[in-house]
């Protein structure tokens, strides 16, 4: 089984209590085994550990791709991408009929924007380095949050509506980007 891989690395500890797998970024899988364990008990620990390890494979090739992308340009002026996401977003409110309370860009680490229960939206903003495309998704995906407070099958139906049966590409688009520390 430990063929199968391109580098498997056996190693006994002391301190361990139990069998770990820790897969590298390098793709070097080390099975670490108990002092008490035995090599033949890890291989077979390995053989089952096979899809969890195959997962991480492709998160470490994910990850890579992501990397490959090329950087924004930081030299953006962020005055006014704000100011034209935020006229975009009172744009599409006025068209849609999604009125919002008010708007303000955060530096979030994880989510691109959120809408709280009074229709206060937050946009995060590294926004201002996405495609447009995939800007007036998200203010739409916020928008739509003043109406529907959830992610429900309506929910979608309506985002799907919205964006011309085009909501999964762009949440999978998305998907692709990350976020970048300004």
């Amino acid at each position: 089984m430990a063929e199968s891989f391109d580098s498997v690395v056996f190693v006994h500890s002391l301190k361990a209590r139990r069998m770990r797998i820790t897969v590298r970024p390098d793709k070097r899988v080390i099975v670490t085994i108990p002092h008490n364990g035995s090599k033949q008990a890890a291989e077979k620990f390995l053989r089952a550990q096979t899809g969890w390890i195959q997962k991480q494979f492709q998160k470490i090739d994910r990850f890579a791709q992501l990397e490959k992308n090329p950087q924004p340009d930081l030299n953006i002026d962020l005055r006014k991408a704000q100011d034209d996401l935020f006229n975009r977003l009172y744009a599409l409110s006025i068209q849609h009929n999604l009125p919002y309370r008010r708007a303000a860009f955060r530096c979030q680490r994880t989510k691109w924007g959120s809408c709280s229960h009074q229709n206060n939206i937050s946009l995060n903003i590294n926004m201002v380095f996405l495609p447009t495309e995939l800007q007036d998704y998200l203010l739409l995906h916020e928008l739509l949050h003043t109406k529907i407070k959830n992610h429900s099958r309506q929910y979608w139906d309506e985002l799907n509506r919205l964006t011309a049966g085009r909501a999964k590409e762009f949440s999978q688009q998305l998907k692709k980007h990350k976020v970048t520390r300004i």
